[in-house]
């Protein structure tokens, strides 16, 4: 199996890490489709060990770094990049591309050209990402991107989407697809309730130093918080961004960074009373998920594949603090909040093993077909 996507592997003596979804571990997933696996993606070489729980190539899996398409090198060997990307299809058994990705883009269209089996694993909207990056340049590409990969999954034949309707509604196949997140939920726990005697205190995963995660949008609503009711712990990012030394010297707002080891996560949840997602975009966030398996109500912007898992009654605005502040007071009444934190409940509980069976049919089919 040949894998292709712009995720970016961390390059130290020869090895390859990853601080994101693709280590070795979470690339495993796929042996129960194939005896190797071959990874084509973007890199970056650094001059410190990562760790071994980072690591991302071992037995059977070898990942080939490439230059990203759109960077100065990438554009001066695009012809070689495109020459390893052509030879690892002609070579493998079948390709997944992960989209948005230049990489994946470039895959796809030459397994469709060629007639070579290739299944599409959809996760985000391109437009969405790049037009709420933040920057100029993503602004503009935004459009182009967008219309190229509607271009490419008109034309795939087997295309996996995360959301049940958003992505397939502006980014449609005319093939075989599927809608279905690759969150699995095992343990869930019972309806929560709200101890009004301590500080609210709210949580968010994300990178504050990424505008489309929406993180500014919570800290705008700290500001109008009493400090002594409310507390923000906020769970990603590097500690590197203006935001980030802004919130450190605001007393009822915690950066713990990020969070690798599930016991601490684990606890991390266990620890909060609301859970709010205020991104920009989405696909289908795992991390709300998560939260809805602790029964925590959850607050969430009015994008992607939000709306499909958050109750409709405490969707927001992307970026209106008002709007935000107006749910989370619907929130604090103790009445909703129990019926919110059993739509948590009832949501998670969907997202079982029962999925696992129904994406593997789909995949084992492609394979046969």
């Amino acid at each position: 199996m040949l894998f292709v996507h712009d995720h970016v592997f961390l390059k130290y003596k020869g090895s390859f890490y990853s601080q994101g979804k693709l280590t070795y571990l979470q690339l495993s997933y796929y042996f129960k489709y194939s005896n190797t696996i071959r990874v084509i993606s973007r890199f970056k070489n650094v001059d410190y060990d990562p760790g071994d729980k980072y690591k991302s190539n071992g037995t059977n899996v070898t990942i080939i770094g490439v230059p990203g398409v759109l960077s100065k090198n990438g554009i001066f060997k695009r012809k070689e990049i495109i020459s390893i990307l052509t030879e690892e299809i002609f070579n493998s058994d079948f390709t997944i591309v992960r989209l948005p990705s230049e990489l994946g883009l470039i895959a796809n269209n030459i397994c469709i050209e060629n007639n070579k089996k290739c299944l599409v694993e959809m996760v985000a909207s391109p437009f969405d990402c790049l037009w709420y990056r933040g920057d100029f340049f993503a602004k503009l590409y935004a459009p182009l991107l967008s219309f190229r990969t509607k271009l490419s999954l008109k034309k795939s034949n087997n295309v996996v989407y995360v959301t049940n309707k958003y992505l397939q509604q502006y980014y449609p196949s005319k093939g075989n697809s599927i809608g279905i997140s690759d969150a699995r939920i095992s343990e869930i726990n019972t309806i929560k309730k709200l101890n009004e005697n301590k500080k609210i205190r709210i949580g968010v995963i994300g990178n504050p130093s990424l505008k489309l995660k929406g993180i500014n949008t919570l800290f705008r609503l700290f500001e109008k918080l009493n400090e002594n009711d409310f507390e923000l712990s906020i769970v990603g990012g590097g500690g590197e961004s203006e935001l980030e030394y802004i919130m450190r010297e605001v007393s009822n707002i915690e950066l713990c960074g990020f969070i690798s080891e599930t016991k601490k996560l684990e606890n991390w949840f266990s620890s909060l009373d609301i859970y709010i997602q205020p991104s920009f975009t989405e696909g289908l966030p795992r991390s709300v998920i998560e939260a809805m398996s602790f029964a925590i109500p959850v607050i969430g912007s009015n994008v992607g594949g939000i709306p499909e898992i958050v109750h409709q009654e405490l969707l927001f605005t992307a970026g209106d603090v008002n709007d935000l502040n107006e749910k989370l007071d619907l929130l604090l009444n103790n009445k909703l909040y129990e019926k919110y934190s059993n739509h948590s409940v009832m949501t998670a509980s969907k997202f079982n093993n029962s999925l696992d069976e129904i994406k593997d049919e789909y995949i084992t089919r492609f394979l046969r077909e």
